[in-house]
């Protein structure tokens, strides 16, 4: 999608350069919980449990954003790759970073022969935008198949789902 941004899965030796971008859009996060959550998910990740935090980074190493995922069992919808902290930053080319990650993520949910994508979004700003079909983000989401739901996102590659 890119040649200037690439995705990459977040390294130990990153979580806490990673805590700037999210400190970003949740003021009330601290570099403590952060690191804490991130290195739980990150060890996890190593052991191939089916979770990780991907993210999207310049050819310098700088990370324009990120997100969580985990595999999920549901009822109804059945295995669904669940997507938290969905974060990237508002800069020249976010809508490439962010279309490279969603993009990277679907990957993700169909490798693991998902039914759904379930996407929670960090930036109460998005969710605005998002609730008015028109705003200045949603149009990406809504072009990968993203529908609204209260503070999520879902996208399901099967009816029904």
């Amino acid at each position: 999608m890119s040649d200037c941004f690439a995705v990459k899965p977040l390294t130990p030796e990153q979580i806490p350069q990673a805590f700037a971008l999210l400190s970003i859009f949740d003021g009330c996060l601290s570099q403590e919980a952060w690191c804490e959550y991130a290195t739980a998910v990150v060890e996890k990740a190593d052991n191939g449990v089916g979770r990780g935090i991907l993210t999207v980074q310049s050819e310098e190493g700088y990370i324009y954003g990120l997100s969580v995922y985990h595999l999920k069992q549901e009822l109804l919808r059945g295995r669904v790759l669940e997507i938290e902290n969905f974060a990237v930053v508002d800069l020249i080319g976010a809508k490439t970073a962010t279309g490279l990650l969603l993009e990277s993520l679907e990957s993700v949910a169909q490798e693991q022969q998902c039914r759904c994508m379930s996407l929670t979004l960090l930036n109460p700003a998005i969710r605005k935008w998002l609730r008015r079909s028109n705003g200045p983000r949603a149009d990406i989401f809504v072009a990968a198949g993203f529908r609204g739901e209260p503070l999520r996102l879902r996208k399901c590659f099967v009816e029904g789902g």
